[in-house]
Formats: C-alpha cells, sequence, structure tokens
C-alpha cells in the first residue's frame, strides 16, 4: 500500500479522532472492525516521530562522542560537522523505520482495498479538494456500496448496463465461403476428370475413328523417325568414303616406295 505519510500523520492526530473520522465507514460495512480496531492503534502511534526522534539522537550521540569520549577531543567545527552528518543518518534511519512500520500495518489488514475506499472517505469529510487516488494501487477495485454516507453511490445493474458498448460489429464467418469454395473446386474437377475418362474410353474402341490430335501427333513421330534415319545414312556413307580416301592414300605410298626400290 502506498499511501501519503504525512496525510496520515497530520489527519490522525489522536485515537479519538481517529475513532471519529472512520466510525462512519465502519457503521456502513465499509470496513472490518479489525481495520477499524488496528488503525485507530496504529495511525496515531508514536512512529511519526521517528525521524525527527533519531535525527536529534544521532545528532547528539555523535557531538557528544567526538567531544568528550574522544582523546583529545576533535574541535568545534568538526564536533559540528560530525553532528550534521550523525542527524542526516539517524532521520533516514527513522524514515525507514516508519516506512518498514506502515508495511507491517498495509499486511495486517484484511481489505487494504476497502480501507482505502475508508481514507477516500476521510478525506471528503474533512474537506479534501484532491482525491487520494493514489493512496491504494488497487483503490478503484473497490465495489462501492449504498449507505456510505453520501460520499460515493454504488452502481446499479442499469448503470452497468448502459455503460456496455451497445454496437459491437457480429464477427464475419468464414468458414461457410470457404467450404463453398473448396466444394466448388473439387465439383469442377471431377467434371474435368469426367470428360477425359469418356475421352480416353472412345479412343481405346477398335471401331473408333482417330482424332485430329492423333493424326498430327503420328506425322510428327513419322517424320522424326524418318529425320534419324537419314541422318544415319548420311553419316554412314560419309565414313565409307573417308576410309576409301585413306586406303588409296596407302596404296600410292606403296607403289612409290615400290619403285625406288
Amino acid at each position: 500500500m502506498s499511501y501519503p505519510v504525512q496525510w496520515l500523520d497530520d489527519t490522525f492526530r489522536s485515537q479519538a479522532r481517529a475513532e471519529e473520522l472512520l466510525r462512519p465507514d465502519l457503521e456502513s460495512g465499509l470496513i472490518t472492525p479489525h481495520d477499524f480496531q488496528l488503525a485507530t492503534q496504529f495511525l496515531p502511534a508514536p512512529h511519526r516521530y521517528w525521524p525527527s526522534l533519531f535525527a536529534l539522537g544521532g545528532s547528539a550521540g555523535a557531538a557528544v562522542y567526538s567531544r568528550y569520549l574522544r582523546k583529545p577531543p576533535a574541535p568545534l567545527n568538526r564536533v559540528a560537522l560530525l553532528a550534521t552528518v550523525g542527524g542526516f543518518f539517524g532521520a533516514s534511519w527513522g524514515q525507514f523505520r516508519r516506512a518498514e512500520a506502515h508495511a507491517t500495518f498495509q499486511s495486517l489488514l484484511d481489505d487494504p482495498v476497502t480501507f482505502s475506499q475508508a481514507l477516500e472517505n476521510v478525506n471528503r469529510r474533512t474537506g479534501g479538494t484532491r482525491p487520494l487516488g493514489w493512496t491504494l494501487q488497487r483503490a478503484r477495485e473497490v465495489a462501492q456500496r449504498e449507505g456510505m454516507h453520501g460520499n460515493a453511490a454504488s452502481p446499479t445493474e442499469e448503470g452497468w448496463a448502459s455503460e456496455q458498448p451497445t454496437n459491437i460489429p457480429a464477427p464475419v464467418s468464414r468458414s461457410a465461403p470457404a467450404s463453398g469454395e473448396c466444394s466448388a473446386a473439387a465439383q469442377e474437377a471431377s467434371r474435368s476428370k469426367g470428360r477425359w475418362d469418356e475421352i480416353r474410353a472412345v479412343n481405346a474402341r477398335g471401331g473408333a475413328q482417330p482424332t485430329t490430335w492423333d493424326v498430327l501427333r503420328q506425322r510428327h513421330e513419322r517424320s522424326q523417325i524418318n529425320r534419324s534415319q537419314g541422318e544415319q545414312s548420311a553419316e554412314g556413307s560419309s565414313r565409307l568414303d573417308e576410309q576409301a580416301q585413306f586406303d588409296a592414300l596407302l596404296e600410292a605410298e606403296r607403289r612409290m616406295a615400290g619403285r625406288d626400290s
């Protein structure tokens, strides 16, 4: 719970004052009797004076030690410096102890949220103009109730219904169009497949006439076969001619060698 400690110290100065300010919230049922008793005993306690008391004690202790207990005694300027440092550390320690006490108080509360709302009501009753919205981090989650001495009205079912958004677009269903597209594609594929099956069945029959596509395909295959055969024959004839020329050259060389001998 993070709340204004200084405001608490200034508002709840005594136990009687704390009971006077928190009793309306106890009677309305906002806070429990345990939280009421705990708050009236803790908030006016002497922990509010701890920073000042620890600062005074630290300053006085440092001054006494450095001036009277230390041998040789420190000069006055050093005593003043040590007293200032001691007071600073004493005040810091007092602030820490006070914060620790408030943390323990928070952990002992039955419902910190409703107690935060009670502090807001006390702030209004004492004439506070600025809300303590940062009194508790979860203060806005409190369920406000009727009969809270006019400080806050409890929300009704009609009020909650009026805050609900009315124009909410309905979610667009995309599953139906997707399934329709898939079924249409499947029907188209089945139709195409059925047509090709019929064409193949007709061509497979013995008495069926060849189609134009079949005639063109057969002509192309025949031309490819004839072309390959012509290339093979031309290649064979060229090899025979080369072999004949080579044999003629060998024969001429033999004849010239016979004449020389």
